[in-house]
């Protein structure tokens, strides 16, 4: 084996072993501040939140209507179920 893939590797393990310098970050101590959306406007918060997550759970269920009406199958179909004979 080539020698030099030893020596890279001892080269990367001591740059990925080096500890991180506190001074690059600073995070001030305030409620909501490292949250990528506000949060002083509780009504505001519950309708994106509501939006948000109404979405995902709906997906799957849209996902499987789009499927069905392809196909050309109702999805739902009022009433007792077709007799047949």
């Amino acid at each position: 084996m080539n020698p030099s893939v030893f020596a890279r590797s001892t080269i990367r393990s001591r740059v990925l072993a080096r500890p991180m310098r506190d001074g690059a970050y600073h995070w001030e101590n305030v409620d909501g501040s490292h949250l990528p959306f506000s949060t002083k406007s509780k009504a505001g918060l519950a309708v994106k939140m509501g939006l948000f997550l109404g979405t995902g759970f709906s997906l799957p269920f849209i996902a499987a209507w789009w499927q069905f009406h392809k196909a050309g199958k109702p999805f739902y179909r009022p009433g007792p179920p077709p007799q047949t004979d």
